[in-house]
């Protein structure tokens, strides 16, 4: 009896989603198709692969066998695709990153600009995720590079790590907010508002303790989730620039706005406002031409921001930048 492998995708997304609807946005699929699918494989095989029950879809011993050999099916297949695409070299084949918040805004995007200007036979798929996500996926086999958080991950046998150059986090607000131009504040003082960032690791958790207008810890995962949780970082500076929300962020990303006058630099650094994101591959497996020249793209992005973000420094905090040194 042969399966396609693209059933074997529709089990695996309702198996981890639980639902058709969402299993569908997943997959880019219509609701009704993917019960189509589901429904044709189940006649096909002669089984009940999943119980639709009023609180979610859940599989059967029957589904559950299908889920446990298709991921190891579905791996091995993704495998061959990958040596195929590692033959082929750069010009052509495939490419799959996945980021997380800060490296995504400040160099991932920007460095995949750069690699398909001269590589246009190139498919690449980049996607943003949090930064444990990220790391799991390389894990998972699914992507080829993952560029995320690595705190979590030091020491991980199972990882190849790389960092990249450290950016400097700062607290920014409108430039009328109520703690623009106080002298000397207080860690206390910015958490009293809700704050804008990305998902936070769990060392960085530590730091912030117990604030919950500025945010929470997730009681599952350990990360701080701020009170404006963003995954694209982008949307930070016109939040902040409207409201009173106080935003954690790299000074690159709120270039424009501090040029503008829109936003200030809030007087308050702390030794742990920093970056600590890297490459990240599966040990053992090599990296694709591909890969290797989107890594060298990176790597010139963030020395070119690098530059920029010491110029913005100098500009918005003058005689003070030294604190602030990477």
């Amino acid at each position: 009896m042969d399966i396609d492998i693209r059933f074997i995708r529709h089990v695996l997304a309702l198996a981890r989603h639980h639902n058709f609807a969402r299993a569908a946005e997943h997959l880019h699929l219509s609701q009704p198709a993917l019960s189509r699918s589901i429904a044709r494989l189940e006649e096909t095989l002669g089984v009940t692969l999943f119980d639709r029950a009023r609180d979610g879809v859940f599989p059967t011993d029957y589904g559950r066998l299908i889920i446990e050999r298709g991921v190891e099916i579905l791996r091995r297949s993704q495998e061959l695709q990958r040596e195929l695409d590692l033959m082929q070299g750069v010009e052509v084949g495939e490419l799959a990153v996945v980021a997380g918040p800060f490296p995504h805004a400040i160099s991932g995007g920007p460095a995949l600009s750069r690699l398909l200007s001269s590589r246009p036979g190139l498919r690449v798929r980049l996607s943003q995720q949090s930064p444990r996500g990220a790391v799991e996926q390389v894990l998972e086999g699914s992507v080829d590079l993952g560029i995320a958080d690595l705190r979590e991950w030091e020491g991980d046998s199972r990882l190849q790590a790389e960092m990249l150059p450290v950016h400097v986090g700062f607290w920014v607000a409108r430039s009328d907010h109520p703690l623009a131009g106080r002298r000397g504040l207080a860690l206390a003082d910015v958490l009293a508002y809700r704050m804008i960032s990305a998902a936070l690791p769990r060392q960085i958790a530590d730091f912030l303790g117990d604030c919950p207008v500025a945010g929470q810890v997730d009681a599952d995962s350990g990360l701080f989730l701020p009170a404006v949780t963003l995954d694209a970082l982008s949307f930070g500076p016109a939040i902040a620039a409207a409201s009173d929300a106080i935003m954690l962020t790299t000074i690159g990303i709120v270039a424009q706005g501090l040029e503008r006058g829109e936003l200030t630099i809030l007087d308050l650094h702390l030794p742990w406002q920093r970056t600590a994101y890297g490459f990240a591959t599966r040990r053992g497996r090599t990296p694709s031409p591909a890969a290797l020249e989107y890594m060298a793209c990176v790597r010139a992005v963030e020395a070119e921001g690098m530059a920029e973000e010491q110029r913005l420094i100098a500009n918005h905090l003058g005689a003070g930048c030294a604190a602030y040194s990477g």
